[in-house]
């Protein structure tokens, strides 16, 4: 006969041996609790100091000049089974008067002010604040962080004192050799002025590595914000890649396609093909590249990048940051080196517009810039902009702009 056991018959647990039971538990709990503590107070202090002079002039119009100091200051915690967090504030002022240049837009704005514009407000404000979790190769971020994907597409204008910043999720994929995988989706932009746009925006890119020296990218932005017409798809792939041809001397390539269409409540404005194509090569310390862009456009509608890093862009002028209606083709060569420790850059654009090839006008960019060991930084750099006297609105005008400035990093 089997026998049922009851819990009636089962001797009851003394609170002593509840007590010792429990005991087994506390070291891992000890344990885990220690290394939270490690993890959060044993992480890492950032600073970074900016201070920057630039003057700009614009014909018809008084001189701007900006003395502006932005400071960054965060703090980084260690890792806890793969999950850390991050927070930076950032505060921009401007050391001289602050009716010396013209910002247009945001809560540091003085309209009114009829001198030249930089786009330097004074602010004070979170400039990032996130969660993360790594695993194997890979990083999921979730929070107000910086989101470069793709410069020319979504970028933190990290040129600007205030830079860029997105509030979102963004992940990196790279759990294979050849392939690596870029996502993020955007629930608000934070732009240098101040202004926080609410969107709805989703980000992809991958990276293929198809033959030795050579990436091949594929790409989507789905731009959508909320409360504009400012939206659009853009759909496109490149290739850009490396070969030696001799000894000290490497050939650099770059071909890239897009297009632009309507998306979300975007405006008929909006939409146009893009390329950019570029050959260059690296000898004795020497970088040369020759190169033509093109951001299409009709007459009607044109193609835009609304969240990309514009300065890197069509000359430092800023004189593109909206694309023409009739579209843009900067056809540019650049040259590079370093001499004594100094990084020496040039380059050259001939703009003309995409419909009917209309002159824009040209620019000169030069740029001198040294480290001093790893925190500090010395530079200036000269923009000049000669506009067509066919060219349409503020295209005409000549424009030169000024930088000098000094940073320090820890």
């Amino acid at each position: 006969m089997t026998r049922k056991m009851s819990l009636k018959n089962q001797p009851a647990l003394t609170p002593l041996a509840l007590a010792l039971s429990s005991c087994m538990f506390l070291p891992n709990m000890a344990s885990a609790a220690d290394s939270f503590t490690e993890a959060l107070t044993g992480g890492k202090v950032n600073a970074d100091i900016n201070i920057r002079y630039e003057t700009v002039d614009v014909d018809g119009a008084p001189s701007g000049t900006a003395l502006t100091e932005r400071t960054r200051l965060g703090y980084k915690t260690g890792d806890f089974k793969g999950f850390s967090a991050f927070v930076e504030m950032s505060g921009t002022e401007s050391i001289g008067s602050r009716d010396d240049y013209k910002v247009p837009l945001g809560p540091d704005a003085n309209p009114t002010v009829s001198k030249g514009v930089v786009l330097d407000p004074a602010i004070t404000r979170l400039n990032q604040a996130w969660i993360d979790y790594s695993f194997s190769k890979s990083n999921l971020k979730l929070g107000k962080q910086r989101i470069i994907l793709d410069n020319r597409y979504l970028g933190n204008v990290g040129w600007r004192q205030t830079e860029q910043v997105y509030n979102g999720f963004s992940a990196k994929i790279k759990e294979f050799d050849a392939v690596s995988i870029d996502y993020a989706y955007i629930a608000e932009q934070d732009n240098p002025l101040g202004l926080q746009i609410p969107m709805s925006t989703h980000a992809v890119k991958a990276d293929i590595k198809v033959i030795p020296g050579a990436v091949v990218t594929g790409y989507g932005y789905f731009i959508d914000k909320l409360n504009s017409t400012a939206d659009s798809k853009t759909l496109g792939a490149r290739i850009k890649g490396s070969a030696s041809v001799s000894e000290g001397v490497d050939l650099t390539y770059f071909a890239e396609y897009a297009d632009q269409t309507e998306y979300a409540d975007s405006a008929s404005t909006v939409g146009g093909d893009y390329y950019h194509v570029k050959l260059g090569g690296k000898f004795s310390g020497i970088t040369a590249v020759v190169a033509q862009e093109k951001l299409g456009g009709d007459g009607v509608s044109s193609f835009q990048t609304p969240l990309a890093t514009l300065h890197l862009y069509n000359g430092w002028a800023d004189k593109f940051l909206t694309t023409p209606v009739k579209g843009l083709v900067d056809t540019y060569a650049t040259l590079g080196t370093k001499i004594s420790g100094i990084k020496l850059g040039a380059a050259y654009h001939d703009f003309k517009s995409d419909k009917n090839s209309d002159s824009y006008g040209s620019e000169i960019d030069l740029l001198a810039a040294k480290k001093f060991g790893k925190n500090y930084l010395v530079g200036v750099k000269y923009a000049s902009y000669s506009g067509d006297s066919s060219a349409p609105g503020a295209l005409a005008l000549d424009t030169s702009k000024l930088w000098v400035w000094t940073s320090v990093k820890f």
